[in-house]
């Protein structure tokens, strides 16, 4: 087996627990808001469904909507708007480490052409 594919292979284990931890600050910061109980409920509900829906139709390999550029609004806003998210609630340092891990994570998915091949993927 190759590095290239070994990596590639990592990266995107890597990916599904970046996109897990997203969804998850997404709730923590919905929860934590500084608001009446209801309204928490509904962020830290529909915010991660509103994500997880903008995922699937755009960055999923079975996404409907398939641009590589609509995959990486996609991607930089979600894993961005989580370690915002992560930092607005005060968790600080993890809010950086999802930062730097995705930044990082998204240099090696678009230097092995991973964006691509999903891309093609997708549109059969």
């Amino acid at each position: 087996m190759t590095t290239r594919r070994v990596v590639g292979g990592v990266n995107l284990g890597v990916r599904f627990l970046l996109e897990l931890a997203s969804l998850a600050s997404l709730v923590a910061w919905g929860l934590r808001l500084d608001a009446a109980w209801p309204v928490r409920l509904l962020a830290g509900v529909l915010l991660p469904l509103a994500a997880a829906s903008c995922w699937g139709l755009f960055a999923s390999p079975k996404a409907r909507f398939t641009t590589a550029a609509g995959r990486l609004v996609c991607e930089v806003g979600l894993f961005g708007g989580a370690a915002v998210a992560l930092v607005a609630t005060g968790w600080v340092l993890p809010g950086v480490v999802l930062a730097v891990v995705a930044a990082a994570s998204l240099t090696v998915t678009y230097a092995l052409g991973q964006h691509r091949q999903a891309v093609q993927r997708a549109r059969g």
